[in-house]
């Protein structure tokens, strides 16, 4: 049990309909293109999602990119 003076993360609402349709291309693996500002668009499929971070794999064995949430502008399904 915590204490009242250890400090919680918040928790990820999931009835938010964007995080649940997130999770929807994450479960089924959808690639995706993500415009994030002031770049150019990436593309591959998103593994995960926290607070502040969706991780991107882009694939071809290249490593996660994490794209913070708030400098994503578009995401699209390139389905």
């Amino acid at each position: 049990m915590q204490s009242f003076f250890e400090r919680r993360p918040p928790a990820l609402d999931t009835d938010q309909p964007s995080t649940r349709h997130l999770q929807d291309l994450i479960r089924r693996q959808t690639p995706v293109a993500i415009q994030v500002l002031g770049h150019s668009e990436l593309e591959g499929t998103i593994q995960w999602q926290d607070m502040d971070y969706l991780a991107l794999n882009p694939g071809e064995g290249r490593p996660l990119t994490l794209i913070r949430r708030s400098s994503a502008s578009v995401i699209r399904p390139l389905v």
